[in-house]
């Protein structure tokens, strides 16, 4: 089946959570999580699909498809979504996302979290410059050992809430500097932001619960929460996307709800692409080397986490050992079939993403994830093209079917 675009407008503000406890007392605010997770967004495409096929929740719950009369392993839509138990091939839906979309009126471009080692170069000029990390020319001593620290020639600092444009990512991966023009930011209350091209507006708001049965307000239950609002402008509009390969043929209403509070959104479904790889193979092969072997970072721009639990190693791929290489700590493995060795990672703080489980009526556990934007710097024996194939518009890791771990390559 072609690979489809979900596009919510989000025409409203919105609050999502991101599994932290909401009881009184025990915190007085609490941030919006932006992007939502992979969850929230595999659970709105699953919805609209559903409400497009005319599906009674009732009988869904019972296990039975109210529109075809028969058990949901018998729904060709159901099963498209579920996949088949008995084939273990048959998944079903493929999500990749979710990602901002731009959309003017040439198209939808795909708006990414700027990777964790794209930094701002300080410098006494006016106009702003980006710079990268990479992985220092000789091992650092740290509390761990010897290791290659990410570092930079010249004087920086991290981004921060940053989105790049696909084009400037790819560029990026590529070995281009990435320009100010492909940047987007979060904004301040006033909706203007210092460093550039502001999408995104995030409120506090103050409310109160409501007692469900008289509507009426519940003392002591005070509560004060972050929306975020995508700054729609006359020629551009502001949204987010998630890609789905292998979704039923079948239609969606044009609106739904999406959030904590269940604000509408618009939806439509468009065609959509890959993220492209033009001469990301070349980039690669003609990049810096370690070890007499090929260097190449992959970038996450959902996040991952690589065993199940929360024992504490969820950052690194499974089946990957610790050793030392020309005095200096690194991991070796093999990681979709190809031998590779983790030289270094350059990533924000985990991530804990949680949620309700509604099945059983209770929280799901709260995991610990290596956030979208990280970025892992390998070596491998294999070709450019070998990479590519295996690791680039990918996704590693656990949960892969509903969005997490998806990766793009480039070269160091």
């Amino acid at each position: 089946m072609a690979e489809k675009l979900f596009l919510f407008g989000c025409e409203e503000s919105y609050f999502f959570r991101d599994g932290t406890p909401f009881t009184a007392g025990e915190d007085t605010f609490l941030p919006s999580s932006f992007p939502p997770s992979c969850n929230v967004l595999h659970g709105a495409v699953r919805t609209a699909i559903m409400r497009g096929h005319g599906l009674d929740f009732g009988e869904y719950a019972q296990g039975r498809c109210s529109v075809c009369g028969c058990a949901q392993e018998d729904c060709e839509v159901l099963k498209a979504m579920s996949g088949s138990p008995d084939e273990p091939e048959d998944a079903g839906m493929d999500l990749i996302g979710p990602f901002v979309t731009r959309e003017t009126e040439t198209g939808v471009e795909r708006l990414y979290r700027a990777p964790s080692d794209l930094v701002q170069v300080e410098s006494v000029a006016s106009e702003i410059e980006f710079g990268r990390l990479h992985p220092s020319p000789e091992p650092v001593m740290t509390d761990i050992g010897r290791v290659f620290m990410p570092s930079s020639d010249v004087r920086c600092k991290s981004l921060s809430d940053v989105w790049i444009s696909e084009n400037g990512l790819l560029g990026y991966l590529l070995g281009a500097d990435v320009s100010p023009d492909e940047a987007y930011y979060s904004a301040k209350k006033d909706g203007a932001s210092e460093q550039g091209r502001a999408f995104l507006l995030r409120e506090e708001r103050i409310g109160i619960a409501r007692q469900r049965a008289t509507g009426a307000t519940q003392e002591g239950m005070l509560y004060a929460i972050e929306h975020i609002r995508f700054l729609h402008g006359p020629t551009e509009k502001f949204g987010m996307g998630v890609r789905v390969r292998g979704c039923p043929d079948t239609p969606v209403p044009n609106v739904v709800r999406l959030g904590g509070e269940g604000r509408f959104t618009s939806l439509r479904v468009k065609r959509s692409k890959p993220f492209p790889a033009d001469g990301v193979a070349e980039a690669i092969d003609r990049g810096p080397s370690l070890f007499g072997e090929r260097g190449f970072k992959a970038v996450f721009t959902t996040p991952v986490q690589f065993c199940a639990g929360d024992d504490g190693d969820g950052w690194l791929p499974p089946g990957f050992a610790q050793c030392e290489r020309d005095g200096a700590l690194v991991w070796e493995g093999i990681l979709r079939d190809m031998r590779c060795t983790l030289v270094s990672v350059c990533s924000d703080r985990p991530v804990r993403i949680g949620g309700w489980n509604m099945v059983l009526n209770q929280p799901k556990p709260r995991l610990a994830y290596v956030p979208a934007g990280a970025v892992y710097y390998f070596t491998t024996p294999h070709t450019g093209a070998e990479v590519v194939a295996a690791f680039h518009d990918a996704k590693i890791g656990m949960d892969t079917r509903i969005g997490f771990g998806h990766a793009v390559v480039g070269r160091w």
